[in-house]
């Protein structure tokens, strides 16, 4: 997960309807479910995911220990309550494929305005969960079920990818010969997390290199006489 009049990064939030205002009470538990979570990614950074225990996150969080287990059971279902609303962009439970941004992305019929906009709501997922996906690759190493998670949010992600190329095929072919498997793929290749940690992370590109980079990667690789050039920021620069 900065649609062209909103800022690149931002998820939009508006009001749901079907929320009640929140009471003091409601509005008082929201803050230490958030207490938990920040202090829980906090020490999952700076500690590690397995040496991380449920007493540390709840001394971290200023709260009683059986709060922290009443809240999230787990330190998977921590980790989880980390990542989700990460994905989307906000926490109010909507789906990503509900948010405004992606039904502009499906009525805008030119393709290449398309793949600009894809680019900047990847780069935005990308940069929202930059450091829950660093946690969960750590955890995924030494937690059966946070391996399990991690297979999960791939198959969300790539399954989601998929549906892009959809809006991407909605008014016009894609490039002649590439077939929906390939250009899916080559999506999933690109927009993923760890491309990210590597381009962001050991290349030191800034996320605005990321986002142009994949724009012109995927014109250049997807759409038909496509000429755009590829713009590697940073070190790579020739310039």
């Amino acid at each position: 997960m900065q649609w062209y009049c909103i800022d690149v990064g931002e998820a939009v939030k508006t009001p749901n309807p079907a929320r009640p205002p929140r009471t003091r009470r409601a509005e008082k538990a929201e803050r230490t479910r958030q207490q938990i979570q920040e202090a829980a990614q906090a020490l999952f950074l700076s500690r590690g995911y397995a040496s991380t225990t449920m007493d540390a996150i709840a001394r971290h969080a200023d709260v009683a220990v059986e709060t922290v287990y009443a809240r999230f059971r787990n330190k998977i279902a921590l980790l989880e309550a980390i990542l989700e609303p990460a994905i989307v962009g906000t926490d109010d439970g909507r789906d990503i494929f509900d948010l405004p941004e992606i039904a502009h992305i499906r009525q805008t019929t030119d393709q290449r305005v398309q793949i600009g906009l894809l680019a900047a709501f990847s780069r935005g997922i990308l940069e929202r969960t930059h450091a829950a996906h660093r946690i969960l690759a750590s955890a995924a190493a030494v937690d059966p079920k946070a391996a399990d998670l991690q297979r999960r949010d791939t198959s969300r992600r790539v399954g989601g990818q998929r549906r892009y190329i959809d809006m991407l095929t909605l008014h016009r072919p894609l490039r002649a010969g590439l077939t929906y498997d390939e250009a899916a793929a080559t999506y999933s290749t690109l927009a993923n997390p760890s491309t990210y940690s590597l381009l962001t992370g050991d290349l030191g590109w800034s996320a605005d290199d990321f986002q142009a980079w994949l724009e012109t990667t995927l014109a250049r690789l997807l759409l038909e006489d496509s000429s755009a050039r590829t713009h590697f920021p940073g070190p790579l620069d020739p310039r």
